[in-house]
């Protein structure tokens, strides 16, 4: 199985964002109710690796119609501001 890549990050204050795209190795999102970006955090720093694209590594927002045993199975994602949070826009509930 392939992970989904983050085709998208529209939360520029991430420091794993840089020109709209997460360069974490992998995030995890939410938890059993929210689709909310648990890699998400702002620093002074930046961090990841800018020679790849950040991949869904983990998905424990159980109510998703695309996670399947905690793995996401959408083809990408994109992360984004919702609703104050910064969330999976692909989230799709059940």
């Amino acid at each position: 199985m392939e992970t989904p890549k983050v085709s998208e990050c529209s939360a520029a204050e991430c420091a794993y964002n840089s020109d709209g795209m997460c360069h974490a190795m992998a995030i995890t999102v939410g938890d059993v109710s929210s689709p909310q970006c648990d890699t998400y955090c702002t620093s002074s720093m930046k961090g990841g690796d800018y020679s790849c694209i950040a991949t869904v590594g983990a998905c424990k927002v159980s109510n998703c119609l695309h996670n399947m045993d905690l793995e996401c199975q959408a083809p990408s994602i994109r992360v984004g501001h919702q609703g104050g949070e910064v969330d999976c826009l692909t989230f799709c509930a059940e």
